[in-house]
């Protein structure tokens, strides 16, 4: 059951329950007692960003995403996702909020450093370790020969898929 204005939660457990309740695609069903209702509750079921996610036209649940240290030579684990607008990320060199993706070899570099937006093992199923490594494509010695680190973007589709084997 959706909880925010219930009690017992405070107003950032209220924001992370909504958020993740949103992004499973579960049905958002008010809960508790509107008579009751605190306004900081009734602004985190009211918000608007969090309600696209939910009703998104594709209807598809968003999915576990983790991050792990890559345990590959030259690999940088500097692919930092977060909040660009959070007072938090103000101390984050804005290049590494930065991203360049370049249609002819498929590639998206770091503003920051140049390196490439790379998937961490060839032959993963399930599971796809992103790092920043030495942009190697199209190197038939390099992992993967390169194609981890290439990538197929969709404007219309807002979506980013590995060239390597389509299935990221």
């Amino acid at each position: 059951m959706l909880e925010v204005g219930n009690g017992g939660l405070s107003t950032t457990e209220d924001m992370t329950h909504f958020s993740l309740w949103a992004i499973a695609k579960a049905p958002l069903i008010m809960g508790c007692d509107l008579r009751t209702i605190t306004g900081a509750a009734l602004s985190t079921l009211a918000n608007p960003e969090v309600i696209a996610v939910n009703q998104d036209p594709l209807g598809i649940p968003g999915k576990k995403v983790a991050f792990a240290a890559s345990q590959s030579p030259n690999v940088s684990s500097e692919v930092i996702v977060t909040d660009c607008s959070s007072s938090s990320s103000s101390s984050i060199d804005p290049r590494r909020h930065q991203w360049i993706y370049n249609p002819q070899d498929g590639s998206i570099r770091s503003v920051f450093n140049g390196r490439c937006l790379s998937i961490d093992h060839c032959r993963s199923k399930g599971i796809a370790y992103m790092s920043l490594d030495d942009c190697q494509i199209g190197d038939q010695k390099a992992q993967c020969q390169g194609k981890n680190q290439q990538w197929t973007i969709n404007i219309a589709h807002e979506t980013v898929v590995s060239q390597m084997d389509g299935s990221w």
